[in-house]
């Protein structure tokens, strides 16, 4: 597992990959601002105890997940 930082269009999304996935990139955070999305990224990576990869304008946009945000409702 790994955290992507991927900018892309002038935004910077933030997913949760595996190392073998093939399933389209889903975004679980996005942001204008490159420095509050690394800050995003790091936590992530500190609390999956996993790497962070930064990508640029590869691949196809990320989606954001369906359903409830977590810890709504």
């Amino acid at each position: 597992m790994y955290i992507e930082l991927r900018e892309m269009k002038g935004k910077h999304y933030v997913m949760l990959r595996h190392d073998d996935s093939k399933e389209k990139p889903v975004a679980q955070f996005a942001s204008v601002d490159r420095v509050q999305a690394e800050n995003v990224a790091k936590q992530y990576a500190k609390q999956n105890k996993c790497m962070i990869r930064y990508t640029s304008g590869v691949g196809e946009t990320p989606e954001f997940p369906s359903g409830p945000p977590v810890g709504e409702g």
